[in-house]
């Protein structure tokens, strides 16, 4: 009982800490879903914002570009040109200025006001337009701005000829810091961080701001590779190669631009609100658990002192019981030889004397006396004599070996058998092996004329018409009578 009540309470506690790991494993998976959920939508916000940015640049691109190569850009033109880029910039914060330059770099109008004393033919972007023809728009690398100091990114596009020979660049840009404002309201914890790239991995600009970092190569990074070899958009667990911390990254890749956009939460950000509770949903269960097993172990003890208070009264029991045994074997028992005594020789007789009676079956009795016994105490002595009755005892028991029948000492150095369902004829052969048996045995007697120990025996059975007319006594009478006539007639035989 107590192995399946334990049994029971480690099952109980398995069950426990599954359920437990369970839940935490739950959360876990629901957290970093919420995660990932989370930083989806901040990427697409990015995405979006950074889209509308570049678009609005582009339009303004557009009709730059259409009215330079229409009206021209010199003289009252450039003039024009001017005040509408002034007027398209008046309510868009995004973007820093737009500009125009010749085909030699110089600059020819400008929103900013007066044109900047200089050319800005050194520009990548500018080499790009001049050296490929039918070029679309190009977003490049940030820049500090040479007439504000400021971080711009360039948006441009080339303006031809009317015979298609280089014009000269149209140009955007936008300020890097005009993001900070949508950042602002993105939850990136203590460790996100949000960037814009290049398709080529050219760094646009990383929140939290480093201006040295500004133009990194991150194409060998975790997420520039996974946009290569995956897909366009994705969401995974990286670790940077900026800082080396282990973020949950979702990116995307803008609609219409080669720009990629990411946010990202880190590991350690997302999961210490669930640390914590893992933490208290696990000692809640450790307690339960420990208070099971105290609650156990207080019951076992309770058990143990009761199973040893029952143990003690079993044992006491038992012992009565031992005692009343014991008791009952010396009440029934001859108590130097072993064998049944004269009481339960009594008892049995009746019975198989009624037994014989209703079944109609015969019953036979052995009276067996040791001959020339006083002789042999008075030249061995009574111990001798003693050993002489046991050792006879247990010849006379082998002799009659059926789970039914007796051997008793009748008394003395007496010894009766009884035989149920045994004929006269079976009687007699069991006579005849018991005196064989003791003869066998060798045991000196110098009072005996054969100088050994032997015994006579009467052997009675019911007759053959009268099994329902016998009695005990007749029988026992009967086996006596025919006992005394073995002993009258020289001793050492049976008669039957």
């Amino acid at each position: 009982m107590r192995t399946l009540m334990s049994m029971a309470l480690a099952c109980i506690c398995v069950a426990l800490m599954a359920a437990t790991a369970w839940i935490v494993w739950s959360s876990y998976q629901t957290r970093l879903r919420e995660a990932g959920i989370a930083t989806e939508n901040m990427a697409r916000t990015l995405a979006s914002q950074a889209n509308t940015a570049i678009k609005i640049a582009d339009v303004m691109l557009d009709d730059i570009v259409e009215r330079s190569e229409r009206d021209g850009s010199s003289g009252q033109a450039a003039q024009r040109l001017g005040a509408h880029m002034v007027h398209l910039t008046e309510r868009v914060p995004e973007i820093h200025g737009l500009f125009l330059y010749d085909e030699t770099g110089a600059w020819k109008a400008t929103s900013l006001g007066v044109p900047f004393k200089g050319d800005n033919s050194d520009r990548n972007y500018f080499i790009f337009h001049k050296t490929h023809p039918h070029s679309a728009t190009l977003i490049s690398a940030p820049v500090r701005s040479r007439s504000t100091g400021h971080w711009i990114i360039p948006v441009s596009r080339r303006i031809d000829h009317a015979d298609g020979s280089f014009a000269g660049v149209a140009l955007a840009t936008l300020r890097l810091d005009s993001f900070e404002r949508v950042f602002d309201s993105l939850d990136l914890g203590r460790s996100g961080t949000v960037f814009f790239a290049l398709e080529n991995g050219t760094l646009i600009y990383r929140r939290p701001f480093q201006e040295k970092l500004i133009g990194t190569d991150l194409s060998s990074g975790a997420v520039m590779r996974s946009y290569r070899e995956k897909s366009q958009t994705g969401t995974l667990m990286l670790v940077a190669k900026i800082d080396g911390i282990e973020r949950l990254y979702s990116y995307r890749r803008l609609d219409s631009y080669p720009i990629i956009v990411s946010a990202a939460l880190s590991k350690q950000d997302i999961f210490w609100p669930w640390r914590l509770a893992s933490a208290q949903i696990l000692g809640a269960a450790l307690c339960a658990i420990a208070t099971l097993i105290w609650f156990f172990r207080k019951l076992m003890r309770q058990a143990t002192m009761r199973d040893q208070v029952e143990m003690q009264l079993r044992a006491a029991s038992q012992e009565l019981e031992q005692a009343n045994a014991d008791l009952k074997t010396m009440a029934w028992k001859d108590g130097l030889t072993g064998l049944a005594n004269r009481r339960a020789f009594d008892g049995k007789l009746e019975r198989e004397s009624r037994r014989a009676r209703r079944d109609g079956q015969p019953l036979s009795l052995i009276l067996l006396d040791v001959d020339y016994f006083k002789k042999f105490n008075d030249a061995y002595g009574h111990v001798a004599g003693d050993d002489c009755l046991q050792t006879i005892a247990r010849a006379v028991a082998s002799s009659a070996a059926r789970g039914e029948d007796l051997v008793a000492r009748y008394g003395g150095e007496e010894f009766a058998v009884i035989l149920p369902g045994t004929d006269s004829a079976g009687a007699a052969l069991v006579a005849e092996a018991v005196r064989q048996t003791v003869l066998a045995l060798g045991i000196v007697h110098a009072g005996s004329p054969i100088g050994l120990v032997t015994v006579s025996l009467g052997v009675a059975t019911t007759s053959d018409g009268d099994y329902h007319d016998a009695s005990s006594t007749q029988l026992l009478q009967r086996a006596d009578a025919l006992l005394y006539r073995s002993k009258s007639a020289g001793r050492n035989r049976a008669s039957a």
